[in-house]
């Protein structure tokens, strides 16, 4: 009866730091301060939200998508982004145990915003290296602590050779891509290291021709390629 709670309370958690994602996402695209204004408004009609209008999942469905003020409608991605996070950290809280497990709902909460970021503006937070730095020490210190040397230096190498393409070609890998490539190999080990450096450049330059463009955000493909590796190594214990 225990563990059904917390689980079921793992997802509303989920659903309420959804909901923060959320505020991640649109505010730096919509080009406001995170943290100004201190309350959530509408998009449309700049009018602060109740929070009896702002429960995540449940006010979208009982506002129809619309705003209570004006009338407008309200992204379907709201609520979409909300129930991710709450399915996300439920199979969190079933697949680890609390430690590990909280340590991905940080990764998934400071990653997620990145990726939309990073696609439409070509920007990664330095908050979503920082944390997933935080979390690959934790983790390291915790679990791997025989390959901490070997994983320090994967990650020192990463960041070598990335500073040295970056001064090669002028600049044509992004600065967030410096911080957070090195970061996610320190985290996934030394072993993978190589196969999150090919995995996630094929990935993006596939990307970027299909989408027709030279211009390649490889954050996105870094986040989803080392978040998967990261699991993976925590599951094998390797």
């Amino acid at each position: 009866m225990w563990d059904k709670i917390v689980l079921l309370f793992s997802f509303v958690i989920g659903t309420v730091f959804g909901s923060f994602a959320n505020v991640l996402i649109y505010r730096p695209i919509a080009g406001l301060k995170i943290n100004e204004p201190r309350f959530s408004m509408c998009p449309v009609c700049k009018k602060r939200i109740a929070w009896y209008d702002n429960i995540p999942l449940l006010s979208y469905i009982i506002l129809r998508g619309r705003c209570r003020t004006c009338g407008s409608k309200i992204s379907l991605r709201y609520p979409i982004i909300e129930l991710v996070f709450g399915i996300v950290f439920l199979l969190n809280h079933i697949i680890f145990p609390l430690d590990i497990a909280t340590c991905f709902d940080l990764l998934f909460l400071v990653n997620l915003p990145a990726v939309f970021t990073d696609l439409k503006m070509m920007l990664l937070p330095d908050y979503t290296w920082i944390v997933t730095l935080g979390v690959g020490i934790y983790l390291n210190i915790q679990y791997f602590r025989s390959f901490i040397l070997l994983d320090l230096i994967g990650g020192i190498l990463a960041l070598s050779i990335l500073l040295f393409l970056r001064w090669r070609y002028k600049g044509g890998i992004g600065e967030g891509d410096i911080f957070l490539f090195p970061v996610y190999s320190f985290a996934v080990g030394f072993l993978f290291m190589p196969f999150l450096m090919f995995i996630s450049s094929i990935s993006g330059l596939l990307f970027s021709k299909f989408r027709k463009s030279r211009v390649v955000p490889f954050g996105p493909f870094i986040i989803a390629t080392g978040y998967l590796f990261l699991m993976i190594r925590l599951i094998n214990n390797i």
